[in-house]
């Protein structure tokens, strides 16, 4: 059966300035991250029960049907009722209420009626009480003919907690709340209550990667300078976009012999580029033309790489072209071992060779070596990078294959 999501959004927060719907989390609304909540669980369609639509509410209803979502505005009880089949299972989520995803994720799948609880300690003491053992913790699971039947019984009445006390009289099944232990279930009333939510946003927006640039240098960065852009709204796409044209700079410098600044603006702009992918990484499951970014931004240093081989080329002798050709082509070696990786289920390794690796090792290397022994360096852990990872990938796959 389908699988829907109906939010409420009625209630005011604590400060009487606005709904609890549109109170701030990681530069969006609550709504919008329960209707993230409700869409990562399966919900094609999504409902959203308010009377009056604040220019907040309807501006983060317009982000979520920019990006996709199936999102309905129901301004009456009998108008949400009626966008459900009797057939479809229906994610009820009450006003102002927070979970975790995979607490979210086991509900949706579990037969219905179900509730998501939390043990009735002091903690809780906001959420309904279901029995002296535990609260709801305002997510639910019903199918559409339960709703539609407990609106032609009470119509226009609270019909959320009438739900909520007729799945509880139907012994409905339990799902643990919080014990994923990512964000605790709670009701939340006021902006601070939020900064858990805040918190675990951010980290997903600051994944390791998985190469030694990513997980070490990418992220002394990112943490202070993502999170609080992230917070007052800025888009990541004007930042990536900046990040590719700062790129390009860099060959034009190069191309006039200033290859000092060019060897700047590179790992400037990969910076700029992992801020840019923190940010959209934490409402979205990837930046949008992430790939294109990064190729445009792999380019411009390719670039900078084949200025600097013809200059050392002009002075040193033919020979340096090749060198700086291995570069580029050890590269695409490791990146075409990726699916053999997959085949035989090998980690890739955090030191090995990348884009990324490269062009943060140019400057210090220039400083330390001067440009042709910089330009054989870069060569010598490139190539040395496919041909280590080659060899243990040759090692690894006649036992993997002889145990498949």
């Amino acid at each position: 059966m389908p699988l829907a999501a109906l939010i409420a959004a009625q209630e005011a927060d604590d400060s009487g300035q606005g709904l609890r719907a549109t109170l701030p989390v990681a530069g969006r609304t609550l709504v919008e991250y329960q209707a993230a909540l409700a869409a990562r669980a399966g919900a094609e369609t999504i409902v959203i029960l308010v009377e009056r639509m604040p220019g907040e509410l309807a501006r983060a209803v317009q982000r979520l049907r920019n990006e996709g979502a199936a999102v309905i505005v129901a301004r009456t009880i009998a108008d949400a009722v009626d966008r459900f089949d009797p057939d479809t299972r229906i994610l009820l989520i009450a006003d102002g209420c927070v979970a975790g995803d995979a607490a979210v994720a086991a509900l949706a799948v579990a037969p219905a009626p179900a509730l998501m609880v939390v043990p009735d300690k002091p903690e809780n003491a906001l959420l309904e009480r279901l029995d002296s053992e535990a609260r709801w913790a305002g997510f639910a699971l019903i199918d559409g003919a339960r709703l539609h039947a407990t609106h032609a019984m009470l119509g226009d009445w609270d019909l959320v907690s009438t739900v909520l006390r007729r799945a509880a009289q139907e012994d409905a099944t339990r799902i643990e709340g919080g014990a994923d232990g990512e964000i605790v279930p709670q009701l939340v009333l006021e902006p601070k209550a939020l900064a858990p939510v805040e918190r675990a946003l951010m980290a997903r927006g600051r994944r390791d990667g998985a190469g030694w640039v990513a997980r070490y240098v990418h992220r002394l960065i990112v943490a202070p300078i993502a999170s609080p852009l992230a917070a007052r709204g800025v888009k990541p796409m004007p930042i990536a976009i900046g990040s590719v044209v700062a790129a390009w700079l860099a060959p034009l410098f190069a191309a006039f012999g200033f290859f000092w600044p060019a060897a700047v603006l590179l790992p400037l702009a990969t910076a700029a580029f992992a801020v840019a992918r923190a940010i959209g990484t934490i409402w979205a499951p990837e930046l949008p033309a992430r790939r294109l970014l990064i190729a445009g931004r792999h380019a411009a240093a390719l670039a900078v790489l084949g200025l600097l081989a013809m200059m050392l080329a002009r002075t040193l002798g033919w020979g340096w072209v090749l060198v700086a050709l291995a570069i580029p082509a050890s590269l695409a070696g490791l990146d075409r071992a990726r699916p053999i990786e997959a085949l035989l289920g090998a980690d890739r390794p955090v030191w090995l060779a990348s884009g990324d690796a490269l062009i943060w090792l140019l400057p210090p290397l220039a400083v330390l070596a001067g440009w042709p022994w910089t330009v054989a360096a870069l060569a010598l852990y490139a190539l040395g990078s496919f041909v280590i990872r080659l060899d243990a990938l040759a090692r690894r796959a006649p036992s993997r294959l002889a145990a498949s």
